[in-house]
């Protein structure tokens, strides 16, 4: 069966989607592109019960997103999805966020891959590709992936114990998460004073119930921030970078 080229998922940002400043999250965000991803896989037959019932999960590895405004409490949005033509054992896929008028909002790239349950990575020529004409065109260019590291460790900006309701399904922490770990490492009163421009996450390692993660982070540029999330003082699961204008 063809599936379809791109998909589309319409939300209304509720008060539990939404910060202090009544903007969508970047947590919720990237709920948001779970989901749509999420159904669209299903319908290109590589959802997450056909992976399951394989002994696989899909991985979110990286995520790169460009905002143009946050959608606000209360408004409908729409979160558009396309994958790319996979290459090896790596999957692309972008996204787009409009309001009611289809102005696109937000625009994000991201890369996935297909783990087995001991946590190896299954090729692309190991499972049964979908019948479908993929989009060539990206939603954003991202020319470089690297995130530059947190060298000077003193004094964790935000730490947490990992507990339960860090979880998913897969058992460990959930990718969401790591976006409020990130933005937890500036304050309110940053917050208020800066745009959100970029953010952008590399998912290193998965951590689980139990482990102590602390968060680092260094101003590269004037508000340009890389932060490093660390597990129990020795291994590197998160790196991000985030870019602000000032209000």
């Amino acid at each position: 069966m063809q599936a379809p080229s791109s998909i589309e998922r319409s939300y209304t940002v509720r008060n539990s989607d939404a910060d202090f400043l009544q903007e969508l999250k970047p947590s919720s965000l990237l709920s948001f592109f779970q989901e749509a991803a999420g159904d669209h896989a299903k319908k290109m037959g590589l959802g997450f019960g056909l992976l399951s019932e394989k002994g696989c999960f899909w991985v979110l590895s990286k995520i790169h997103a460009e905002v143009e405004a946050k959608p606000r409490c209360g408004e409908r949005v729409t979160v558009v999805t396309w994958p790319h033509r996979p290459n090896k054992a790596i999957y692309e896929r972008s996204f787009a966020v409009k309001n009611e008028a289809g102005e696109v909002l937000i625009r994000a790239y991201s890369r996935w891959c297909i783990l087995q349950k001991d946590g190896r990575i299954v090729p692309c020529s190991r499972l049964e590709q979908p019948q479908i004409d993929f989009i060539e065109e990206r939603a954003v260019c991202v020319k470089d992936w690297s995130v530059p590291a947190v060298e000077e460790r003193t004094s964790p900006a935000f730490s947490l114990r990992v507990a339960n309701s860090e979880y998913d399904l897969n058992r460990h922490v959930n990718n969401i998460k790591y976006a409020d770990y990130l933005f937890n490492c500036f304050s309110v009163q940053e917050l208020e004073e800066r745009r959100l421009r970029s953010f952008q996450l590399h998912y290193v390692r998965q951590s689980h119930e139990g482990d102590l993660l602390e968060f680092y982070r260094r101003e590269l540029s004037p508000g340009v921030f890389a932060v490093e999330g660390v597990k129990n003082g020795a291994e590197t699961v998160v790196a991000g970078q985030v870019c602000f204008d000032r209000v």
